[in-house]
């Protein structure tokens, strides 16, 4: 899982959870770690669930059609996925390593596509690259490394890389982790009950009230120490001439302050992504713009570059150029309620739209009757010949 990547130190060893509560070493970067994941967990959701439109030229008119391309990009890739899961990895790969590679095995019946999980790209600049030691892996976490090279005809090739970004979000990273520590630090201290044991004049010597017997301070002090911390009821045997004190009674801290910084952090992560604070937090009301908000500047930047590099290399340049492309279908990004759109379908079809036209937008069977393909426009609407006629 390439989310595994965020989740693992410098050593590539994986976080755990308690050493992170506790502030061990470098695993206290596991909040920010957190949100960042979870931000590219929903803008990778997002895209593949969405449905990829093929079109394609027939009798010099271009039209949507269900070809092998259509079931490659949405329903089986290759034989160890389903379109949704090859989508979601392939996305996830770009954001995480800011760089992904898709595998185009050619046959004679279809092509295979492969997300690379690791692979080497050669430094050439004016011409196509070549990758090789290109690893694959299934979902059972069996391997192989491709033993020849790829290139840009066989491959699809993908970059976001962005250094001064990168470079902002490690710097806020580790300073927002130093805060956490320090936060974390004081208020484990201030809510650790300190003890004193307060005798005045020289120690007595002291006897276990169960046997008698005399006892050192130190098994004493252990005695008083389990009872004053056990999760059961307990009694204290404390001698009249001792006086036992809290030292930070009055000093104790709540979690208000560690919550706020843990906010600040989520919503900086959630700005560095463009998700709206609402779809960030789940908390999207009815009335929140946010869904559009987030689609247009969260994701809608890796459709276009995802489409761009499936037209280049599955559509291909004459093909593009004489109409043919795919595209993923943006509107199954919002939930459509028939109900809720029962006005803005009766507008569509006075419009002139066709009822199977609307099926299709709102993902229903297509109805095979004639009635169901027609185009009627009941709205008035016309051009208008020698201006407005004036009525007497």
């Amino acid at each position: 899982m390439i989310l595994d990547k965020l989740f693992k130190n410098s050593k590539g060893e994986f976080f755990n959870i308690i050493d992170v509560l506790l502030g061990d070493g470098e695993n206290n970067n596991y909040i920010y770690t957190l949100a960042e994941a979870h931000a590219i967990d929903i803008i990778a959701k997002t895209i593949s669930k969405c449905e990829i439109q093929t079109f394609e030229s027939k009798d010099n008119k271009v039209e949507e059609t269900k070809s092998d391309l259509y079931w490659t990009l949405n329903i089986q890739p290759n034989f160890n996925e389903s379109g949704t899961s090859f989508i979601y990895k392939l996305i996830t790969q770009l954001l995480v390593e800011k760089r992904a590679l898709v595998v185009i095995n050619k046959t004679p019946k279809t092509n295979f596509l492969y997300v690379a999980d690791d692979f080497n790209a050669n430094s050439k600049i004016l011409v196509g690259k070549t990758f090789t030691n290109i690893k694959i892996s299934d979902n059972e976490g069996n391997s192989i490394i491709l033993e020849k090279p790829y290139n840009t005809e066989n491959s699809i090739y993908y970059s976001i890389k962005n250094t001064k970004l990168a470079t902002a979000s490690e710097s806020f990273k580790s300073k927002s982790a130093k805060i956490l520590k320090t936060t974390q630090n004081a208020f484990i201290k201030s809510n650790t009950p300190k003890w004193r044991l307060k005798f005045p004049g020289q120690q007595p010597t002291m006897l276990d009230p169960k046997t008698n017997q005399p006892i050192t301070y130190d098994e004493y002090k252990k005695k008083v120490t389990d009872g004053i911390f056990s999760e059961e009821e307990a009694i204290i045997l404390l001698s009249e001439i001792f006086d036992l004190v809290n030292l930070n009674k009055d000093s104790n801290k709540d979690l208000a302050e560690f919550s706020t910084i843990v906010k600040q952090i989520g919503d900086s992560v959630s700005q560095k992504w463009n998700i709206p604070l609402d779809i960030f937090y789940g908390s999207k009301t009815e009335k929140s713009t946010g869904t559009n908000d987030f689609i247009t500047f969260a994701v809608d930047p890796y459709f276009e570059l995802l489409e761009d590099g499936f037209n280049s290399s599955l559509v291909g340049k004459e093909s593009y150029l004489k109409g043919e492309y795919v595209m993923f279908n943006r509107f199954s990004l919002q939930h459509k309620d028939i109900f809720d759109s029962a006005n803005g379908i009766d507008k569509l079809i006075g419009d002139g739209f066709s009822r199977n036209e609307i099926n299709k937008f709102l993902r229903l069977p297509k109805i095979n009757e004639d009635w169901a393909n027609e185009h009627n426009l009941t709205k008035n609407y016309g051009k208008m010949e020698g201006g407005a006629k004036n009525e007497e």
